[in-house]
């Protein structure tokens, strides 16, 4: 069962190419969990907060079937992210997945 709020401390990563999306791993032992109640897609909507930022987004699937958030261009801005910074990040998954 997952909590209802997880939170964990992440490395930022950036997929492949120059204009590849830079995002945070969510750890394996929620990707178990996630699985078993997967929603159309595997993605599911999720709120995310970074410090005092917080937005809405959507949790998604790499290759492999490992999940992710994808940190875009006005977050990391708000929060002076880079590739390679070590984050605190919360999720909330939606009440009607």
């Amino acid at each position: 069962m997952l909590p209802t709020k997880i939170t964990f401390m992440a490395i930022t990563n950036q997929f492949p190419g120059d204009s590849g999306w830079i995002y945070v791993d969510v750890p394996k032992k929620y990707t178990t969990a996630l699985k078993t109640i997967r929603s159309s897609w595997g993605m599911f909507p999720i709120s995310v907060s970074i410090n005092k930022t917080n937005w809405e987004t959507k949790l998604m699937t790499k290759k492999g079937g490992n999940y992710f958030i994808a940190l875009k261009a006005s977050i990391r801005l708000a929060e002076s992210i880079s590739v390679g910074d070590k984050l605190r990040i919360s999720f909330c998954l939606f009440p009607n997945i």
